[in-house]
């Protein structure tokens, strides 16, 4: 196979929906057994997609898995290291010739194929060829330097480009349209897409791409992609007892692995449904042996989101939109705002507001302020100093990104008089998720934390006392526990009947569920597990076939 190292640039977004139907956004490489992605945008601007990548501060050998990948115009700046502009203005249709006539006969489109070239979008390409902007912002150099983009990026080692729709990968990448049909082995694939292997195949437009028709949302995809060969080769050996995918796993204690998960995650329940089920999956104990992606370690994930998802993870206490979500993320990954940005401080729960409310506690009483128990005393992240601490939820030192509709696909508008107008707050805000080293949250309590606040958020302006019913039959009298002192007890201990030894911190009875911190959450969860009238089953069944090969309800 002939490679021409570079991929050749998109043409302007305003032109996407012509060599990119949305249509085509929202299918699956089974219609038949996994649900369409419906609710999918993707970064369509080729600067913001730059800054979104130079945020990553990619460290070297980096290994990124792509999700969602669409038409590839993040693709394009996570091989360029967010250099994608530069390396675009380079490009030469003179470098087509280079394309063996093999990949060229693979292409599916009738009408390219009358063309004789690829990609189909040549005569839409600027003069220039470089890759110009689809809006204009004046401030957009000035707000890179503030929020410290660096001139100078790594590239990654390699770039996995999963996608579920084989037309999007066929018109953006050259992708062969049936190379999926057959396994590695030669034998027919799988039907059930559970079991099947997951193609990953070499692309003829760069070394350090490789593509992939498969989706994430589909719970085996990302493990599989991670141990094939064409990957396993790229990683790092942390084991050279061991041979394969094996020796590129690492334990949960040792140095973080260079990979990272980026994903544009569709902006409706099933990308939320996708972030809940990742997030809770890095549950686990020092020295237990992970499963899904945390095979190879803390790997980081890097998430481009709708509002209503970014403002549910990133939601404290006190704020309208504080709920599990938030509580799990926050006690399971140190958070970093990325590019585009647009925080808002107390959103409503339609993510409407764009300016910052002040957020007052509904609680008549103060936290307590007792030393908790079993909370890690610091973080134990160690991601290259890309750790940004926040108070109360509010990112420091992060102007707010200008964005026009065209810097997304599909835009929210197409009318000429509008697509000038900035948005109000971009479509997609981004968000890294680091693992912690060291959670409060124990493998064992899992369902117990899943549990405690699905019941007790049901109604989140509800005292504690008066949320206590919700968890189970005569579960009132739990309040003695949740409210006492811990002062003078053994901190060794976990258990006891008469409360010594409770994990976290007191919990006055009056205090309003949506104003808990994450001890006082840890106390009235370790109070409820060690409960002996507790439910033997904690765990709500979603009853759909589909749903339940996902593991939905287990996170």
């Amino acid at each position: 196979m002939s490679i021409i190292n570079r991929i050749p640039p998109l043409p302007l977004a305003a032109r996407w929906q012509k060599h990119f139907p949305a249509k085509l956004l929202p299918a699956s490489p089974d219609r038949n057994m996994i649900r369409k992605s419906v609710g999918r945008k993707l970064l369509a601007n080729q600067e913001l997609c730059d800054r979104f990548v130079r945020s990553l501060k990619i460290r070297p050998d980096e290994v990124i898995i792509e999700g969602y990948a669409g038409v590839g115009a993040l693709t394009r700046s996570l091989l360029s290291g967010g250099e994608s502009s530069k390396d675009a203005s380079g490009w030469s249709s003179t470098l087509l010739e280079e394309i063996s006539l093999e990949s060229q006969t693979q292409v599916a489109s009738k009408s390219r194929s009358k063309k004789g070239k690829y990609p189909s979008w040549l005569d839409d390409l600027p003069a220039s060829s470089s890759m110009a902007s689809s809006s204009t912002n004046p401030k957009a150099e000035t707000e890179a330097e503030a929020q410290g983009d660096s001139s100078t990026s790594t590239k990654p080692k390699l770039v996995v480009a999963s996608e579920g729709s084989i037309e999007l990968l066929v018109r953006s990448f050259n992708y062969p349209p049936k190379a999926d049909t057959l396994s590695a082995s030669g034998k027919p694939a799988a039907s059930d897409p559970y079991t099947r292997e997951i193609p990953v195949l070499q692309t003829p437009l760069h070394p350090n791409l490789l593509l992939s028709h498969s989706t994430a949302y589909v719970w085996p995809t990302l493990p599989k992609i991670l141990a094939n060969p064409l990957v396993v080769e790229q990683l790092p050996v942390h084991d050279p007892t061991l041979i394969g995918a094996e020796a590129t796993k690492r334990s949960w204690e040792d140095p973080e692995p260079p990979i990272t998960l980026v994903c544009q995650m569709p902006d409706s329940s099933i990308g939320e449904q996708l972030a809940a089920q990742w997030i809770g999956s890095a549950v686990g104990d020092p020295g237990q042996k992970r499963t899904w992606i945390w095979e190879w370690g803390r790997i980081r994930l890097a998430l481009l989101c709708g509002k209503s998802l970014y403002d549910r993870i990133m939601a404290p206490p006190a704020s309208i939109v504080n709920c599990k979500l938030s509580i799990l993320t926050q006690a399971l990954f140190d958070i970093v705002p990325l590019p585009p940005f647009h925080h808002v401080v107390n959103v409503d729960k339609q993510s409407r507001f764009t300016e910052d409310r002040p957020s007052k506690p509904l609680s008549s009483v103060p936290i307590s302020a007792e030393t908790p128990l079993g909370i890690p005393s610091e973080s134990s992240s160690s991601s290259n100093g890309l750790i940004t601490q926040f108070e109360a939820g509010i990112p420091k030192n992060q102007n707010r990104t200008q964005t026009f509709p065209l810097d997304f696909f599909p835009p929210q508008t197409t009318s000429q008089r509008l697509i000038g107008k900035p948005l109000d707050r971009p479509d997609l805000l981004g968000l890294m998720l680091i693992p912690k080293l060291q959670s409060p949250i124990l493998a064992s309590q899992k369902d117990t934390w899943d549990y405690v606040m699905r019941r007790m958020f049901v109604r989140d302006t509800l005292t504690v006392r008066a949320a206590l019913p919700n968890l189970n039959f005569g579960a009132e009298t739990l309040i003695t526990n949740i409210e006492k002192s811990n002062t003078n007890t053994n901190t060794d201990t976990n258990t006891g009947e008469d409360g010594e030894g409770f994990r976290g911190i007191p919990v006055n009875g009056e205090r309003v569920i949506r104003d808990l911190t994450i001890p006082e959450w840890l106390r009235i969860v370790d109070v409820f597990d060690k409960w002996a009238f507790k439910p033997d089953n904690l765990i709500l069944d979603s009853g759909n076939p589909d749903e339940t090969s996902r593991e939905v309800g287990q996170d």
